[in-house]
């Protein structure tokens, strides 16, 4: 187990009725080491569990380990895993009266985990919407304001030849049109900053015009 992999573990284990009493515990016999269970823990009724903590999901190999394992200290078998890695791992364990608690992926992600994952998936989201906004044509862009989805998309322009010049992410109605309204709201603002240099230039040209009449009319 890694540091951080095996703390998850550790905090969610209350959640299931456990309280850990050992961390990589080690079988011995006849003073050899035989096996190593990754933790020990205790219910509130006083049973023994032996734990297994696969940081991807259980194998047949797996199933077996825990089961010898718990078998030679006397405990409950327990594996917590991502999922099984095949049907015939689900099976075995069934079979042996393995305990396995299936945990989603989401619960083993730390803040900086997430925060990765949000600033790589927002990174892509904006490459893409980025590259349709380049992208499409102003007929195009058009069709896609007018329309609310794909069908009337594809029924007033060939979306085959549309789709093979965009990423494959940007192949939906949401990014389109936020690319198309993107381009709107810039366009808005691109004119309305050329409109307002355009009135400054003639204000300052206005004004400078009459500051040199002022200045060249002969005085009385």
């Amino acid at each position: 187990m890694g540091a951080r992999f095996e703390k998850h573990v550790l905090d969610i284990l209350p959640a299931l009725g456990l309280q850990p009493r050992a961390l990589r515990y080690k079988v011995y016999r006849n003073g050899v080491e035989v096996g190593e269970v990754d933790i020990l823990a205790v219910d509130e009724k006083g049973d023994v569990y032996a734990i297994e903590v696969k940081a991807g999901k259980v194998d047949i190999s797996g199933i077996r380990q825990a089961f010898v394992n718990a078998k030679l200290l006397g405990a409950k078998p327990l594996i917590i895993a991502r999922g099984y890695a095949d049907e015939g791992a689900y099976e075995l364990a069934k079979e042996l009266g393995v305990e396995v608690v299936l945990l989603p992926d989401y619960i083993f992600l730390s803040l900086d985990d997430l925060y990765t994952a949000f600033a790589n998936a927002f990174a892509r989201f904006f490459a893409t919407l980025l590259e349709a906004f380049i992208t499409l044509t102003e007929e195009e862009a058009q069709v896609i304001e007018h329309c609310q989805d794909l069908q009337c998309i594809c029924q007033q322009i060939d979306c085959n030849t549309l789709f093979k010049k965009l990423p494959r992410e940007a192949k939906n109605y949401e990014i389109l049109s936020t690319a198309v309204k993107i381009r709107k709201i810039l366009s808005t603002v691109v004119n309305q900053v050329a409109k307002f240099n355009t009135s400054g230039l003639s204000s300052v040209h206005g004004e400078v015009g009459t500051r040199t009449e002022g200045e060249t009319s002969p005085k009385n």
